[in-house]
């Protein structure tokens, strides 16, 4: 086998050479051609290669910062050069294709880098992706080298808006980016400030969002809100904080009256320093005096105690010769504005006496507006508390003299019996005199008569006479602080000048130098032992005499002449008694004579003196007492009003559980108000507990019924009785038809007509009286009769809230298809009427009725109210 293998023999290889391309070379071609292509993407993808400049290199790096706009990025910068002087950078950035038509010569550049701030935060998303250059196209021609801004420029706003200015004397802490609040909303941002072209003032950029461009009108207010503000005002010390943002940052606020119209972008408004000097509302110009003490920081505008204003600022007029305040009026007070309105302002006055406005003292001066007729007006003229006494039609003027001041001032009050009639209202040196303008409220000058004197008032006033010594202690306020009073006699002219003594005794010794007599009539039921030319004294003294004497239909009237030296003695509460004669007074202990002077003794006479609390007065004049016993035992006169007088008469008894206390003098008839006043007197041991301000007078006549007699005692002559209360001193009462009850539960039962219900009668409960009606009047719209009803202690558990009335007063007469019904009560209730009441029979009970519980009166009782027989407990 191996022999075979070697005698074969190698066949012949035939070998062909291939002259083609071999595939392998497709591999670079390819390759060359993609690279070709790629450095041809590389050119056209280059765009533009520009040049920036910026002052420093911070947050610059080739190859990663890059450059946008509208958050779009726009190209890469590509190197970062120091510039050939050193001073300054420059980068070399490639600005894509697309955007190349951007570069123009007004394009702007600026870095982008975070910043946070209590305003805001901005450049948010350079925190993430790193800085950036920002870039905002231009107008002009095209241009390939550029400077970058420091800063985004100011004009460049983050969207669409209402561009407005305010103008400031200074900017306080608003900044770029301050916010600009519309009801603590934020609806704005500052974005550019800048001076004035005369460097006077800050005007400051706003940008309003446009959904709230509406809101900024022509009438709009803008303040500054930044930090804390603190204002003394009249209602007292005001802190206002503003949020955190705004407290470090800066804000401004507004609002705008609803009469406001559109705006157009760019209007410039005012900015005021805070709220109350904002000015919102109606305008007006105010002329204040000099020395007037006004805030020009918010001072109020007062009207019957409500603040309707502010000061807004204090400026001097054109001719710099006044003081012109501007201020700003609630619009809803418009109408107080006219030509006829005053404004007053109001000052502080510190005196021994009081203190008036001490307020104004640490917050200034404030004005109050007075409102009169007239057409409207925004300008008025601010005046002074003596300029409006003096504006008052009536008053009446006139001046003092005295050869010293004594410490009279402007202020100081003239009084006439202890009351402010006027005032003070300037102290002048004329040649060697003083003098004091003096003006009269217009209601008192009718006291002011041609022989009126003036004196000094103020301080103890010690007497000496044939009494004793009288030693007069005024009140305090005028130990301390002086005033002058004066006397009121003469005609009723009123003279230029008057002159002003000292004192009140300098007053009286000078008045006495006058001569004449004055004459004053006095009324007595007889003629006492005088005749003319009889002394008329007073303690002793004689200061006039008896001059007539005449009888009357009631009585007897004495004339008397009274020396005018002494006219003043005669007063108000002067009381006249006869002094003839020698009065014997016998008791337990003797008897004790008395003796009148020799001159009384033979010719009569008469003495008065001033003795409060006694009635000195029979219509008008003077009462003539037999003596001075009896008229201090005559007692307290007292006035009870009725609306008839039917049953009292002249020396009808006022009693008291039996006991008289009193008399009646007199009945009048008053025409105008259609009652009758009843003049009478309570007797001296009595007075004190009676005269008082809730005692009850009520007529006491005889009840006759089928049911009983009741008051029988005042058959012959009816009385008047009287319960006393505990209240202050009165002298005036209403006469009352029926006793109150002292204690018991009061209703009100409401009815549509009166019917026969009147004052006293009574309430029934199962046909027994347990009360009676204590008054009857109409509804306060006359369209209802209110009955008063008073149901006695022991029966007012019987009350409840849901109880009925009705009218139990005379017959009730049906007659229908099954023939006439009549219904009466008791025989005593068709003579005296009566009101009925019941309570439902449910359980539990309903509550006892309160006090002054309204019900309504029915006209006649449901068949089943007569039918309830409701148990009710006492407790």
């Amino acid at each position: 086998m191996n022999d075979r293998l070697d005698n074969q023999e190698p066949e012949p290889v035939n070998i062909k050479r291939d002259r083609g391309i071999s595939p392998l070379w497709i591999l670079p071609l390819l390759a060359l051609v993609l690279a070709g292509w790629l450095v041809y993407k590389a050119v056209n993808e280059a765009g533009q290669r520009i040049k920036i400049h910026f002052s420093d290199a911070a947050g610059l790096t080739a190859g990663r910062t890059t450059i946008r706009y509208q958050g779009l990025e726009v190209g890469m910068i590509r190197d970062v050069v120091l510039s050939k002087d050193l001073k300054s950078i420059y980068v070399e950035a490639d600005i894509y294709p697309e955007a190349v038509k951007t570069l123009k010569e007004g394009t702007q550049f600026w870095l982008v880098k975070p910043k946070a701030s209590i305003t805001g935060i901005s450049g948010l998303d350079a925190l993430v992706s790193g800085n950036y250059i920002a870039m905002q196209p231009g107008q002009g021609d095209s241009a390939y080298e550029f400077t970058a801004l420091d800063t985004q420029p100011s004009d460049l706003t983050l969207g669409e808006g209402l561009k407005i200015q305010l103008r400031a004397p200074s900017l306080g802490s608003v900044n770029i980016g301050s916010q600009v609040m519309y009801k603590q909303i934020p609806v704005g941002e500052v974005y550019n400030y800048t001076l004035s072209e005369s460097k006077k003032r800050v005007l400051i950029d706003l940008l309003i969002k446009p959904q709230y461009a509406e809101l900024v009108t022509n009438k709009s207010r803008f303040w500054n809100v930044s930090g804390m503000s603190a204002n003394v005002g009249f209602n007292g010390i005001d802190v206002q904080f503003e949020s955190l943002s705004a407290m470090i940052g800066g804000a401004i606020a507004f609002d705008s009256p609803d009469e406001g119209v559109a705006i157009p972008p760019g209007k410039q408004f005012r900015l005021y320093p805070d709220l109350n000097t904002a000015g919102r509302g109606i305008a007006i110009t105010i002329e204040l005096p000099d020395n007037n003490n006004v805030s020009a920081n918010g001072a109020p505008i007062i009207y019957r105690g409500l603040e309707i204003g502010k000061i807004s600022d204090l400026r001097l007029d054109k001719q710099r010769q006044k003081v012109v305040a501007h201020a700003a009026i609630e619009p809803s007070m418009s109408e107080l504005l006219t030509t006829g309105s005053r404004i007053l302002l109001e000052e502080a006055e510190v005196s021994l006496t009081g203190v008036k406005n001490i307020g104004n003292l640490i917050r200034g001066n404030f004005l109050t507006l007075i409102p009169g007729n007239g057409e409207d007006a925004r300008r008025f003229v601010a005046i002074t508390q003596d300029q409006l006494l003096e504006q008052q039609p009536g008053i009446a003027t006139f001046a003092l003299y005295a050869d010293h001041s004594h410490g009279v001032k402007r202020g100081t009050l003239l009084k006439h019996r202890g009351l402010e009639v006027g005032r003070v209202k300037s102290v002048t040196l004329e040649s060697n005199r003083v003098r004091f303008d003096v003006v009269v409220l217009p209601e008192h000058t009718a006291l002011v008569r041609s022989a009126s004197r003036f004196y000094l008032d103020g301080g103890i006033d010690a007497t000496i006479s044939a009494q004793g010594l009288n030693v007069n202690v005024p009140p305090a306020d005028q130990l301390i602080s002086q005033s002058i009073s004066f006397t009121s006699s003469g005609s009723r002219k009123i003279l230029t000048h008057y002159p002003l003594y000292e004192s009140k005794q300098l007053a009286t010794l000078a008045a006495e130098q006058q001569q004449g007599q004055s004459t004053f009539t006095l009324f007595a039921d007889e003629l006492p032992p005088v005749s003319a030319g009889s002394p008329v004294l007073y303690r002793n003294l004689p200061v006039g005499e008896v001059k007539d004497y005449a009888l009357t239909h009631d009585g007897v009237t004495v004339s008397l002449a009274i020396k005018n030296k002494y006219r003043h003695l005669i007063n108000g509460e002067t009381v006249f008694w006869n002094r003839s004669g020698v009065e014997v007074e016998a008791g337990i202990g003797g008897f004790n004579i008395k003796a009148d002077p020799l001159a009384t003794l033979v010719k009569g006479g008469i003495a008065f003196d001033t003795l409060p609390g006694i009635a000195n007065k029979t219509a008008h004049r003077f009462k003539l007492y037999p003596s001075l016993k009896d008229a201090k035992n005559f007692g307290l006169t007292i006035t009870l009003t009725a609306s008839d007088a039917k049953a009292v008469s002249v020396n009808s008894d006022i009693r008291y559980q039996g006991v008289n206390v009193g008399k009646v003098l007199e009945i009048i008839p008053n025409f105008k108000s259609g009652n009758v006043s009843i003049q009478a007197r309570l007797f001296p041991q009595y007075a004190g507990q009676l005269a008082k301000a809730d005692s009850h007078f009520w007529l006491v006549t005889p009840k006759i019924s089928l049911s009983g007699t009741k008051n029988l005692d005042s058959l012959l002559s009816s009385y008047i009785a009287v319960e006393p209360g505990t209240g202050s001193y009165s002298q005036t009462f209403t006469l009352g038809k029926t006793e109150l009850a002292k204690t018991g539960l009061t209703v009100i039962l409401e009815s549509e007509e009166r019917g026969s219900v009147s004052e006293g009668t009574p309430l029934l409960y199962r046909d027994m009286q347990v009360g009676q009606v204590v008054n009857v009047s109409l509804g306060e719209l006359a369209d209802r009769v209110i009955i008063e009803a008073q149901v006695e202690e022991s029966y007012s558990h019987l009350v409840r809230t849901d109880s009925v009335f009705w009218n139990v007063s005379g017959l009730d007469v049906t007659i229908g298809l099954t023939g006439a019904n009549v219904e009466s009560g008791t025989v005593d209730s068709l003579l005296r009427g009566g009101i009925a009441f019941a309570t439902p029979e449910q359980q539990p009970l309903s509550p006892i009725a309160e006090p002054e519980s309204h019900f309504l009166l029915h006209r006649q009782a449901k068949p089943q109210w007569r039918e309830w027989r409701t148990a009710i407990p006492r407790h």
